[in-house]
C-alpha cells in the first residue's frame, strides 16, 4: 500500500504537463532522450531507464485515467537516486495499487512501480494529489 508521506528533497531536472494520454508517447520519447543526454554530459546515470520511463508512464497515465486535470510531471535528482513525481487535482482520491487481482484484468502497474523503488507514496497539497517514487 502506497503510504502518506512526502518525498525526499530532490534538486528539479525535467517538466512536464500531459494533457491527455495522446501527450504520452512523446513524453516518454523525450524522457528517453534526456536521459541518453543527461548521461553523455556525465551526469549520474539511470540504473534502469526502461523502468525509469515505465515508472513514469505508468504514474502519468493512472493521474490522467483516475485523477484529475491538468497533470504535472517532474523528474528530479536525490543525492544518490531520482525523484518521480506526478501531480493531479484528485487530492480527495489516493493511488489504489491492485491487490488480489488476475493480472489478465489490468491495472498492476502501481505494484510494478513499487516494486522496483527505492521508495514510494503520496500527499495532498492545495495543488492537488502528488504520486512520487524514488528510483536508482
Amino acid at each position: 500500500m502506497w503510504q502518506e508521506r512526502r518525498p525526499p528533497d530532490a534538486h528539479p531536472i525535467w517538466h512536464w504537463s500531459p494533457a491527455s494520454l495522446t501527450d504520452l508517447p512523446r513524453i516518454r520519447r523525450e524522457l528517453r532522450a534526456s536521459i541518453a543526454e543527461h548521461e553523455a554530459t556525465d551526469g549520474p546515470p539511470v540504473a534502469d531507464p526502461d523502468m525509469f520511463v515505465l515508472a513514469l508512464d505508468e504514474l502519468m497515465s493512472n493521474a490522467l485515467r483516475h485523477g484529475r486535470t491538468p497533470v504535472l510531471v517532474d523528474v528530479g535528482r536525490t543525492d544518490d537516486a531520482w525523484l518521480l513525481t506526478v501531480c493531479d487535482r484528485a487530492a480527495d482520491t489516493p493511488p489504489r495499487p491492485a491487490l488480489d487481482r488476475d493480472p489478465v484484468e489490468g491495472g498492476m502497474g502501481l505494484g510494478l512501480v513499487a516494486h522496483d523503488a527505492v521508495q514510494e507514496g503520496w500527499y495532498a497539497s492545495e495543488q492537488g494529489k502528488h504520486v512520487w517514487v524514488v528510483l536508482r
